[in-house]
């Protein structure tokens, strides 16, 4: 099994581990952090997606590498990362990230997400990363331009939250631009 852990400036970032649990859970929860993403889920569903996340990583097969977001001098929680392979012949990865509310504004989705891509363009060769983001959120969009990423597209109407449709923009990033 794949241990995970990388470090940035200020941050580690660590494998997902059973004792995340209520982390996992309080992000998920949060109206606030998931009003661009998707609808708050029932406990029950996040527990199964928690615990699909939680077993060893398997690169090949495109399931979510879920990494903890802690800060360095503190080890105090600040979110979530993911990874997973998109497409294996293309080596394109997708990313995503959750910032508990009380951390963001400091910049680490931003410095995690750079701390991710630098070890996925190391650890597998990816070429290309990609990422959603609601048009509405210009926080994660602000987040993806600082690290290199450009709108490629508009999908329009993409996501339902709450009965409201949504646009997501499609983002992309090549390993060979990285900022």
């Amino acid at each position: 099994m794949m241990k995970t852990i990388l470090y940035s400036d200020r941050l580690q970032l660590r494998d997902l581990t059973s004792a995340d649990w209520p982390n996992f859970l309080r992000l998920q929860l949060d109206e606030s952090v998931q009003q661009y993403i998707r609808p708050v889920d029932t406990e029950d569903n996040l527990k199964k997606s928690f615990d699909q996340r939680n077993r060893p990583y398997q690169f090949e097969c495109g399931q979510w590498l879920s990494l903890v977001i802690e800060r360095l001098d503190n080890q105090q929680f600040v979110g979530l990362i993911g990874f997973r392979c998109d497409d294996l012949a293309l080596k394109r990865a997708e990313v995503g990230y959750l910032i508990a509310p009380e951390q963001q504004g400091n910049g680490y989705a931003t410095e995690s997400l750079r701390a991710v891509i630098d070890w996925g363009a190391l650890q597998f060769d990816m070429h290309k990363y990609i990422a959603l983001c609601c048009h509405e959120n210009q926080a994660s969009r602000k987040v993806l331009e600082n690290v290199g990423f450009v709108q490629e597209g508009t999908l329009r109407q993409n996501t339902c939250i709450n009965k409201q449709w949504f646009d997501d923009c499609y983002f992309g990033l090549l390993t060979s631009q990285r900022v």
